[in-house]
């Protein structure tokens, strides 16, 4: 496993190598912080009950949404520099806020709130950036299939280092560590170019790199834009897109006819979106499916406590084999022929991952559960790099920062509503019972969209490979 991922990053252009730097140094951080840092320290240190747990973990994600919509929105009117900038003063600035005050409940609450909102403006690194580095389908796969890689590579290690940490001082100990991890992020990102969509225009994206491009700097153009596997650069695809235009070409004008640098409403995301077939159906299909995956969030770290009865270590050892499991996802998505990156595909998996959701909560014995864990990671591993992949090759650059908040703002709102829910639910079906109903409607919903929208499914497949 260790040969193919080494394999793949030498495929990557240099440009690409750097992007997946930048994610996994701050996502390695983010994963010790999420689970040890906050559920931990209100799980274990500060003795938190259902109803608790589901408040801290619905602000954090409504924040989330929050900072996604800022991130995606200061992404499109800036470009990936300067929000990268933003993005690591903004972690820095809620790190320095837990550390010091992440030992009281309601300060935890409030650090979480600051937390989802940094994770929400982070997002679009890894869901937006490979936009701005390449056209070509078969590049855009490789890129979401690294970026995965080395996130579910975080999801083993961050937890892991969490846990180390949690066992010598106390949890909220861990934010100094995704404090440093940002820090070191800063070195890739020093020199991280994007090259497609780039503007000289006031107000736009980072003016110098403009000016490098214009006059023809050739170093960053050939990093950025190598050669596709199927040999012709990556940013000159020949056949047609969903939209009727050489793939390979972003217009630089909206769906409303003026230039993209004068759409700062986060509308013009919001229609972007609802106003193509494809987005408007990935929104939809990932509402739904994450409906019952929320009400994992706030009982996962009580299931431990009360019903598998570990210590809180293990909720580092569990996620990190999540983690294992979503590195092998990754990579075999690798393996997909582009043709395969359909919104079918995409169902089925989501549909897999609410099998492994199952097995997971499905017995008290922590053996199990560590089963559940790598076959949900498995799914997990192969449903992000196909989801971002579909919104890049369906969304213009232009908007695909606001268009990615949007499929953010679905996942996160289907993930909220069962935090409505959860202190009813457990106190009628318990922890257990409340995370098994949660995982048959995450298993259901992907069927249900596959069986009722299979016509839909089709025609956006047969559009996005017209000659599959």
């Amino acid at each position: 496993m260790l040969d193919r991922i080494l394999a793949e990053a030498r495929a990557l252009a240099p440009a690409a190598r750097r992007l997946v730097l930048m994610r996994f140094l701050i996502y390695v951080g983010i994963q010790s912080c999420y689970f040890i840092g906050v559920l931990g320290t209100l799980t274990y240190s500060l003795d938190g009950e259902v109803a608790s747990t589901a408040v801290v973990v619905a602000l954090l994600n409504l924040f989330q949404i929050v900072g996604s919509f800022a991130g995606g929105a200061y992404l499109d009117a800036r470009g990936p520099r300067p929000h990268f900038a933003l993005l690591v003063i903004v972690m820095l600035a809620v790190d320095a806020f837990c550390i010091v005050f992440g030992g009281d409940m309601s300060a935890l609450t409030f650090g979480a709130a600051c937390l989802g909102f940094s994770l929400g403006f982070f997002e679009p690194v890894s869901r937006s950036y490979p936009a701005y580095l390449t056209t070509d389908a078969i590049e855009l796969k490789r890129i979401n299939s690294a970026l995965s890689i080395v996130s579910n590579i975080g999801v083993v290690v961050g937890p892991l280092i969490g846990g180390a940490i949690a066992s010598v001082a106390p949890t909220r100990a861990v934010f100094a560590f995704m404090g440093a991890c940002v820090v070191l992020a800063v070195i890739p990102a020093a020199g991280f170019r994007p090259v497609i969509g780039v503007r000289v225009e006031g107000g736009g994206q980072d003016a110098g790199l403009a000016a490098e491009l214009t006059e023809g700097s050739a170093g960053a153009g050939a990093d950025c834009c190598a050669a596709g596997s199927s040999g012709r650069p990556a940013g000159s695809r020949s056949s047609l897109g969903p939209n009727g235009r050489p793939a390979g070409s972003r217009s630089s004008l909206g769906p409303s006819g003026h230039p993209a640098g004068s759409r700062s409403s986060l509308i013009e995301g919001i229609r972007a979106v609802f106003s193509n077939a494809a987005l408007s159906f990935l929104f939809w299909a990932g509402f739904l499916s994450y409906l019952g995956y929320g009400a994992l969030d706030p009982l996962e770290s009580l299931y431990y406590r009360d019903v598998l009865q570990v210590g809180v270590a293990w909720m580092g050892w569990l996620s990190a084999a999540s983690g294992v499991g979503a590195v092998a996802g990754a990579l075999l998505v690798l393996r997909i022929p582009v043709r395969r990156v359909t919104v079918q595909t995409l169902l089925v998996l989501l549909c897999g991952m609410g099998i492994g959701c199952l097995v997971y909560v499905g017995t008290p014995y922590v053996l199990v559960a560590l089963v559940g864990q790598v076959l949900l990671g498995l799914a997990f591993g192969m449903i992000v790099p196909l989801q971002n992949t579909l919104v890049q090759m369906h969304a213009e650059v232009e908007v695909i920062g606001r268009a990615n908040s949007m499929m953010t703002f679905g996942a996160s709102a289907g993930g909220v509503i069962p935090l409505l829910m959860s202190p009813w639910l457990a106190a009628m079906l318990g922890v257990q019972g409340t995370l098994l109903l949660a995982s048959v409607l995450v298993a259901s919903f992907p069927v249900l969209v596959l069986v009722f929208g299979h016509q839909r499914i089709a025609r956006i497949d047969a559009e996005a490979h017209p000659a599959a």
